[in-house]
């Protein structure tokens, strides 16, 4: 047991050395904040702030989902039809049918976790490719939110829903609190239990990672649920705040996640990476966009941006890789 335990002792990271890690991006962002309020006189003022605030969460939800998955080595590209499909399915439920908002809510995140578990069931039963799989899945989860809602916005008078993703605990957006509680607990989960190290054990080396008995299969399995469930709650969130439930949102959900783990230092390759990475991840990427979006840049233009970002952060990590 304690062979055990020394063997991964390396994957167990605490908040210091999580610090220590990922000083180099922390820098990065304070530079960037700071060359973003030099930029525009509108960016340090309380409501912009929590206007970031408020964006930056539905895409940070996914990424600590995706930041699992990827640690293990595989990628979820169906993370945004989730958002779609657990938006869709709450106000369809509280609009339509008249359930109550807060069961509506449990049941589109059973949804979300029910689906996650199909990802996680054919990639390691049927063992295909995580990116096959969750391409697949995106487009079919995708479909039904256009099913279940005839293809348009269901509208949503409901104020307990609308509270639960549009409200304010003082003056901090009620997201905003989801987002750092989301974070506590997935960071506890990664680095304070034994779940968390075999994560980061199969992401790693996933044949040593059996070899010294983990159930890699039950792993990966759990990390697939888990990034249903956050991106479910994600389109939950936004659709509350937009008072609808649209099959149109979450899309390109994906790649904003995924481009926060990877700017964040989440190894592409798995076994690499913390979630303390992907939170300032999060916070770089959605203060980039509010800063484009201040000083006047096409929205098309800063898909651009975006895509030489994600090209950037895993040219840096192939590079690092290559030091080590």
């Amino acid at each position: 047991m304690n062979n055990k335990n020394n063997r991964f002792y390396r994957y167990r990271i605490n908040f210091i050395s999580s610090l220590k890690i990922n000083a180099g991006i922390l820098l990065a962002f304070v530079c960037l904040f700071v060359l973003a309020s030099v930029l525009s006189s509108k960016f340090l003022s309380f409501d912009n702030q929590m206007n970031v605030l408020r964006t930056i969460t539905t895409n940070a939800l996914c990424a600590f989902g995706m930041t699992f998955v990827i640690l293990t080595g595989g990628i979820d590209l169906s993370v945004g039809s989730f958002m779609s499909l657990a938006g869709c399915l709450t106000t369809v439920l509280v609009a339509w049918f008249q359930v109550p908002a807060i069961l509506a809510v449990l049941l589109a995140l059973v949804a979300g976790a029910l689906f996650g578990a199909m990802n996680g069931f054919i990639i390691t039963k049927m063992k295909m490719p995580p990116f096959i799989v969750t391409l697949a899945t995106m487009n079919i989860i995708r479909g039904i939110s256009y099913i279940i809602t005839g293809g348009r916005p269901v509208l949503i008078s409901d104020k307990l829903f609308q509270k639960i993703g549009g409200g304010f605990l003082g003056k901090i957006p009620i997201s905003a609190v989801y987002m750092m509680i989301a974070f506590l607990l997935m960071w506890v989960l990664l680095n304070r239990t034994k779940f968390g190290r075999h994560v980061y054990a199969t992401g790693d080396n996933l044949t040593a990672a059996e070899y010294s008995g983990i159930d890699t299969d039950r792993t990966i399995f759990l990390v697939y649920i888990l990034s249903g469930l956050l991106s479910a709650f994600a389109g939950i969130v936004l659709s509350s705040r937009l008072n609808s439930g649209q099959p149109i949102i979450g899309q390109g959900a994906e790649l904003d996640a995924i481009a926060s783990c990877i700017v964040g230092g989440i190894s592409v390759t798995g076994g690499s990476g913390t979630l303390f990475g992907t939170l300032i991840g999060c916070m770089i990427m959605g203060t980039i966009s509010n800063l484009l979006n201040l000083v006047g840049v096409d929205s098309f233009v800063q898909l651009v941006v975006k895509g030489i970002i994600i090209i950037a952060a895993v040219y840096v990590d192939a590079m690092r890789k290559r030091k080590i």
